[in-house]
């Protein structure tokens, strides 16, 4: 059984290409770009052409769409993240590889020096990775403790992240 659907040109006043209706909402732009008067060309034309009234819709309805953190699975990932485990994509609380040893033979042999200097970069960056992790996951799990009744996610402005 098909639906009808009728999107309403409402949608267009809140992802607006140019200054015109700011007084309206705050201006923003339905793709993030950086610098580029090319892409932003590209956009005003699609835009007046009307290519995007269904893309302008979608995210009407997401910036309208009540969204609820899963209690459930927030507590698990919250008793994980507390146990400083390493479980699947959630990173451990202290790095967890053990760091190269240097080789008997460090001085003398060149060939074992690259291999062992080698080793220890990827460590040190897998270290640095896994931090830099933590801290991704430590933001995430705030930002849904923050929100953990139903919220809107606000579409306007569209910020880069």
């Amino acid at each position: 059984m098909t639906r009808a659907v009728t999107y309403t040109v409402k949608v267009r006043t809140h992802f607006i290409l140019s200054h015109v209706c700011t007084h309206l909402f705050p201006s923003a732009s339905a793709m993030r770009f950086k610098d580029s008067q090319e892409q932003q060309s590209y956009l005003r034309h699609a835009s007046e052409q009307g290519n995007l009234e269904l893309v302008y819709a979608g995210l009407d309805v997401l910036g309208s769409t009540p969204w609820q953190v899963n209690r459930k699975l927030f507590d698990v990932v919250l008793k994980v993240w507390n146990s400083g485990e390493r479980v699947c994509k959630i990173p451990p609380a202290a790095f967890d590889l053990p760091e190269p040893q240097k080789p008997e033979n460090y001085e003398t042999d060149p060939k074992a020096r690259l291999v062992y200097l080698t080793r220890q970069k990827v460590w040190s960056e897998g270290k640095a990775n896994n931090h830099s992790e933590r801290c991704s996951v430590n933001y995430k799990i705030e930002i849904a403790r923050a929100v953990s009744h139903t919220y809107s996610i606000p579409l306007l402005p569209l910020a880069n992240c």
